[in-house]
Order: C-alpha cells, then structure tokens, then sequence
C-alpha cells in the first residue's frame, strides 16, 4: 500500500475519530441540513457544532489520494 493512501485513511479516521464528528456525518448522510436544525436535532452546544463541523470541512476537500484508488 502507497504511504500516499495510508496518510489519506489516517486524515480520515482522525476527522471520525470524535463521537459527536460521527454522529454529524451520520445526520447529514441523506443531504444537507442548516447548521441550526442540525445542532437541534444533535442537541449539540452552537460552538462545539462549530468546532466539530471545522474539523469535518478540513478534511472534506483532500480528495482521493494520487493514482485515483478510493480512500476508504
């Protein structure tokens, strides 16, 4: 396995390694939501949506690694 793919699967655990990180992905699984309904329906404090959603936005951009294999 290329290290190009292993630091890949690494950022992506890292972004899931958070219960609540988790949990956000799975709300938004069929789409979209506002912030404001997605922290309502997490129950979660508007800072700590903030700080968990940053995390996730980071990693989203990556990409696949070079040579197109998928990273998960």
């Amino acid at each position: 396995m290329k290290d190009s793919l292993r630091r890949f699967k690494a950022e992506i655990f890292q972004a899931l390694a958070h219960p609540t990180r988790i949990a956000i992905v799975e709300a938004l699984r069929n789409g979209e939501l506002p912030a404001g309904r997605l922290i309502d329906q997490l129950e979660l404090e508007q800072a700590n949506a903030s700080q968990h959603l940053s995390v996730l936005r980071a990693k989203k951009g990556r990409g696949k690694p070079q040579g197109g294999q998928p990273g998960v």
